[in-house]
């Protein structure tokens, strides 16, 4: 399905008065943008640049096993947030043909334990088993994580996909990035461990740490993009999408 030339509700402009005045934010600015998560921390990312998406949550199940992707685990979280994304463009098309997005924006974090440059041949933690630690369904399994995790790196890997309307079928496009960061815990007593876990801060995060509150207690340094850990690589999103948008992939999508 291509995209409808009309739209038939106005609503607020994604891009506010103080986004940079970057070419990209000139032209998302009356364009339907759509993030498809709940997350108040993405929200948070994205409304520091000024940009207000619509927020729609997805209701894909976000249950690809990690077994298709062992050994190649930094495909999973690529895999979940193109689905989350699609589900949400089929949606909201389905709702109105004459209304569709002109961009959905979604993403999926995860964190990987050993990291799996660790675990191959060669690697500090050769011989073990490289883990997507997603998150906890329970204080037990949140306290087993970071127990395991003391002393050690773990590799947060944050998955951002993009969906726009195209004239050729399906009637849209998906492209993709991940970012990476690697974090060091420190060698953190189990007395500490289990205080953070009594908070309650970080069972519904991936790995069950939030780096942003008072899980940074927990750390020790990172090496990559902070805000990836916190959910959303912002600055890699902004550069990737305005070189797409540079060399014209959005021209015909955004046209009309």
């Amino acid at each position: 399905m291509g995209k409808a030339s009309s739209k038939t509700s106005a609503r607020p402009s994604p891009v506010g008065p103080k986004a940079l005045p970057l070419p990209i934010f000139q032209k998302l600015k009356d364009k339907r943008v759509v993030l498809a998560s709940a997350s108040p921390r993405r929200k948070e990312i994205f409304a520091a640049s000024d940009f207000h998406p619509e927020i729609i949550p997805s209701t894909f199940a976000e249950d690809l096993p990690h077994s298709r992707f062992q050994g190649r685990l930094a495909d999973y979280p690529i895999a979940t947030g193109a689905e989350k994304a699609m589900e949400v463009y089929e949606r909201l098309v389905k709702q109105d043909e004459f209304d569709p997005p002109d961009l959905v924006i979604s993403a999926d974090t995860v964190v990987i334990f050993p990291p799996e440059k660790d675990t191959v041949e060669g690697g500090e933690s050769h011989g073990e088993i490289s883990e997507v630690l997603e998150k906890p369904i329970n204080k037990h399994e949140q306290l087993r994580s970071l127990s395991s995790m003391a002393g050690r790196q773990c590799e947060v890997i944050t998955g951002v996909s993009i969906v726009y309307p195209t004239v050729e079928a399906p009637g849209f496009k998906v492209q993709s990035i991940s970012s990476s960061t690697l974090v060091q815990f420190y060698d953190n007593s189990t007395e500490t461990i289990q205080a953070y876990v009594e908070s309650e801060e970080g069972i519904d995060r991936a790995g069950g740490f939030a780096i942003q509150g008072l899980g940074g207690i927990l750390i020790e340094k990172i090496d990559g993009d902070y805000n990836n850990c916190v959910g959303f690589p912002s600055s890699a999103f902004w550069r990737w999408i305005s070189e797409l948008d540079a060399d014209g992939t959005f021209d015909e999508a955004w046209s009309a």
